[in-house]
């Protein structure tokens, strides 16, 4: 079963991956990564609702993997944006 803390700890490991493939792949990260970061800042325990954060865990997480599968497409290289 779900828990707000899975998901969290899901999202969290998928954010650092998905950097880390920005990082390899020089890309720049976009407004999807600093969403991720920030909704990172709420612990699983803060008095929202757990179906909420959880949807919005799973959500982000899925925005990171079809980041890091269409990254050319989705996102500048370093060398572009000189």
């Amino acid at each position: 079963m779900l828990t707000p803390e899975i998901t969290y700890s899901a999202l969290l490991i998928v954010q650092a991956l998905h950097l880390l493939h920005h990082r390899i792949a020089k890309r720049h990260i976009s407004f999807a990564e600093v969403a991720s970061s920030s909704v990172l800042c709420i612990p699983p325990t803060a008095p929202v609702p757990a179906l909420l954060l959880m949807a919005v865990h799973l959500l982000l997480i899925a925005v990171q993997v079809v980041g890091s599968v269409w990254i050319r497409r989705l996102s500048p290289t370093w060398e572009a944006a000189r």
